[in-house]
């Protein structure tokens, strides 16, 4: 067994938890946005059929909004989802084209991993600090809300490296982003 092929059968449970917890971060996605909906829709029924608006509405669809879009994140880096344009590596021949989408890989790993690194030192800071988010009937701590950004981030910086294996990508699907 080469040192690549054990170090992947090390990997593997870890990997195999890492795409567990982005589907599943991707199903509660999927629910935030049906609450978004769902409070949007109250809202204006409440608020222009019975003349009753809500308190609640506004700061649900942002504090949904803004888990749904962080835990959504990593299943799109995953999948390859994100929009590319890829009229320059087509051009390309193939040798080149797989240097070239590999910076590409690094790139988005780095930027990540960068953001990543700035939310999580703000989440450490909104935690002793015990900054609050000013709500209509009960302050909650920040924290709460913008841990999912470092989540997204971090998990959406690990599949740039796992996507950066230049024989298999880690997309079920061979997806290789939207076509322009």
């Amino acid at each position: 067994m080469t040192t690549s092929q054990s170090a992947r059968a090390i990997l593997a449970p870890l990997l195999r938890a890492h795409d567990a917890i982005t589907t599943i971060g991707f199903e509660i996605s999927k629910l935030c946005l049906v609450v978004i909906v769902f409070s949007f829709s109250y809202e204006v029924v409440a608020r222009y059929f019975f003349a009753a608006p809500v308190w609640w509405a506004n700061e649900v669809v942002s504090y949904a909004l803004c888990v749904g879009v962080f835990l959504a994140m990593p299943e799109v880096t995953r999948k390859n989802g994100h929009v590319a344009v890829t009229v320059i590596p087509e051009m390309l021949p193939q040798k080149y084209r797989a240097i070239l989408l590999a910076c590409i890989q690094v790139v988005g790993f780095l930027a990540c991993i960068s953001v990543a690194w700035m939310s999580l030192n703000q989440n450490i800071s909104q935690y002793i600090r015990e900054a609050l988010i000013i709500a209509a009937v009960r302050p909650i701590p920040k924290v709460y809300i913008s841990v999912w950004i470092t989540f997204g981030f971090v998990s959406s910086a690990i599949y740039f490296l796992r996507n950066l294996d230049l024989g298999e990508t880690a997309a079920s699907d061979g997806e290789r982003g939207i076509r322009l």
